[in-house]
């Protein structure tokens, strides 16, 4: 398994308010983890900042042989929970960050299965035998559209309240966690991106430099692709080949 890893700040941002983690625990397992911050300069970095150490330190410490996929399920779920906890707390307490809250796209990575946990408009792609396709759905306003029926999604990329999204960790005392358990093959590649990839680049773009070149130039080329499009979001890129 190999695993790369790169954040931009892009061309317009002051700062980088994504987060991302990336590491091969015990016996090849993979782990993977992106955070798109919200709330503010102060708040966006600490809620982002705050997930990465709590979900990877969780991960970290529980993460054992042989686990079933239920005691998978409920270690990204422990995580993400906690996180959530965490960060709605210091939101509470502490009025410069009132309001905060983060994406958090999480992957425990086998060589059979990846096992996912998501909360907002990050996005986990996989590249299969030569198709590209997007595993994960966002909770976003323009996907709740999409999903009636009245935008389409190349129309969900130009509107203006793209970036609003329904569900972040750390914006409640609850959050809805969605679980997914996806079967890989040899040769598999998978992509986990912030909206400052997918808002900017089509599947196409993504799919081509995703299948063309080798992991470690994969995060390079995907950042310099959203940042002649104009980069109007921080970037944040994470690629794993099984």
């Amino acid at each position: 398994m190999k695993i790369a890893g790169k954040t931009d700040i892009g061309m317009v941002r002051e700062t980088n308010q994504d987060a991302f983690r990336i590491a091969v625990l015990a016996d090849g397992i993979g782990y993977a983890l992106v955070c798109d911050g919200m709330g503010g300069v102060k708040g966006g970095d600490e809620a982002s900042a705050s997930a990465k150490r709590i979900i990877t330190s969780i991960v970290r410490e529980s993460i054992k042989e042989d686990m079933t996929d239920d005691e998978l399920h409920d270690l990204l779920l422990r995580a993400i929970f906690e996180a959530n906890r965490y960060i709605y707390t210091q939101s509470q307490q502490n009025p410069a960050l009132t309001g905060m809250g983060t994406t958090a796209l999480v992957a425990i990575i086998t060589p059979k299965c990846a096992y996912i946990g998501h909360v907002g408009d990050s996005r986990l792609y996989q590249l299969h035998a030569g198709q590209f396709y997007q595993v994960t759905r966002d909770h976003s306003r323009v996907q709740e559209l999409i999903d009636m029926g009245q935008i389409t999604p190349e129309e969900a990329r130009l509107r203006p309240d793209r970036n609003i999204i329904t569900r972040a960790v750390g914006i409640a005392s609850d959050v809805d966690v969605d679980l997914l358990d996806l079967q890989l093959s040899h040769g598999d590649r998978l992509l986990l991106c912030t909206d400052g990839l997918s808002g900017l680049c089509s599947n196409r773009e993504m799919s081509e430099i995703l299948s063309s070149h080798p992991i470690e130039e994969v995060t390079e080329q995907l950042i310099a692709a959203a940042n002649r499009r104009g980069g109007y979001d921080n970037i944040t890129v994470v690629v794993i080949e099984n």
